[in-house]
């Protein structure tokens, strides 16, 4: 799912050729869009569109982020989207529950990864979906869509992307074993590419969930997903921890927030599978990848999404706060500026206007856009912001009344 397929006129019996695409323009977009047009790495990045296995292709939920961004669920029989990665020090703090789950640690004797993925296993799961597409005789065409979950709690609770089951029918579970287990979706996000499943079960092995504020550069990773939609046992990669705190946007301006980057090796279908530590906890959901850059994956962190993932398995989507201004770099200096003011929205009922340069929001410097979107989504619909301009060289203090932004 690293390049788009183009889509064939007939059913292929093998992946059809991957045509290059151009990256999305940086074009600012509310909350705040990402790095700027001449960012290396955000040029580098390109869309995902997985194929459907016996029918032509199709794109799979988000298709980029920023400049092309790869994300997501697989095709089977050809690419499937996400990433996994796992392992801090020894000096993590005790794991953090799941809703409704009791942390468990895995013991790994000796250490060695084999022994963790053997402890973790029964926890990993296949998400698999049926896609219907009309074909360019006006026929239907059907295939499997497929990506990687994770056991959230013993009750039948599973934590996987929204990109994997945004777009299919009748999801089915795999579990280690080889059992099968028809699937709902309980709620899902897809500003936050999170969603929870359940199936009638009672006897499934969660995983423990980490810390993963308490990860340090360098440490090791291990991914676990169903790479490719690969039969047998899933595919297992090992990295580093090669940055935190990533933001990424995608081409319809959606951005991701409190991301971990990593080295280790992500492939289409990994989507939605655990980010696992060395102790074999999660601290992260695989969900994108830089599919013109070498070795470069991120995962949404777990800690900070915890009760996004509580309120899903309660079957709530959480509210998720908007200002209501579209920005982009500034001409001149660090800061956001404001090109765009929604109607109704917040930005509008205050004495923001258009040129007006954001330089810091509650205190917190924002030296470009995609820190304003990170900043916002601290907050909850409602809350009141202090936001400090640049104004044609004279500084500014603004209140604005964060809005909600719509679902």
């Amino acid at each position: 799912m690293d390049m788009p397929l183009t889509p064939p006129t007939a059913p292929p019996t093998a992946p059809p050729a991957v045509p290059p695409v151009a990256p999305a323009a940086p074009t600012a977009v509310n909350p705040v869009v990402g790095p700027p047009a001449g960012d290396p790495l955000v040029n580098s990045w390109t869309p995902p569109s997985p194929p459907v296995a016996n029918g032509p292709s199709r794109p799979r939920g988000r298709a980029r982020f920023g400049a092309g961004l790869v994300v997501g669920a697989a095709v089977t029989a050809a690419a499937l989207g996400g990433y996994v990665v796992g392992q801090d020090n020894n000096d993590s703090p005790a794991a953090v529950s799941a809703p409704g789950v009791a942390a468990q640690t895995v013991s790994v004797e000796g250490g060695s990864i084999a022994g963790l993925v053997h402890a973790a296993r029964p926890s990993i799961v296949s998400v698999h979906q049926t896609v219907t597409q009309s074909s360019p005789t006006g026929g239907q065409l059907q295939g499997t869509a497929a990506g990687t979950g994770f056991v959230l709690s013993a009750d039948g609770y599973i934590v996987t992307n929204n990109h994997v089951v945004a777009e299919g029918d009748d999801t089915t579970i795999t579990f280690s074993d080889g059992s099968e287990e028809s699937a709902t979706i309980v709620a899902a996000d897809p500003t936050r590419d999170l969603a929870v499943l359940k199936v009638d079960r009672n006897d499934l092995q969660p995983l423990a969930v980490g810390n993963s504020d308490d990860l340090q550069l360098g440490d090791q990773l291990i991914a676990i997903g169903y790479a490719l939609d690969l039969t047998g046992e899933p595919s297992v990669t090992a990295g580093i921890l090669s940055a935190k705190d990533r933001t990424i946007t995608e081409e319809n301006g959606e951005q991701l927030v409190n991301l971990l980057q990593t080295d280790t090796a992500i492939n289409p279908g990994n989507s939605g599978g655990p980010l696992l530590n060395g102790r074999g906890e999660v601290v992260g959901i695989n969900t994108a990848i830089a599919g013109q850059a070498q070795n470069i994956g991120f995962a949404i962190a777990i800690t900070p999404v915890m009760d996004v993932i509580g309120a899903l398995q309660s079957g709530t989507v959480p509210d998720r706060a908007l200002m209501g201004v579209t920005t982009q770099p500034a001409t001149a200096g660090d800061g956001a500026e404001i090109v765009e003011i929604a109607p109704g929205s917040g930005a509008a009922a205050s004495d923001l206007e258009v040129g007006d340069v954001v330089v810091s929001l509650d205190g917190e410097p924002i030296d470009k856009p995609a820190d304003l979107g990170v900043a916002i989504a601290k907050h909850q619909p409602g809350d009141e912001v202090s936001v400090t301009l640049d104004r044609n060289g004279t500084s500014v203090d603004i209140t604005v009344t964060l809005g909600k932004k719509p679902t």
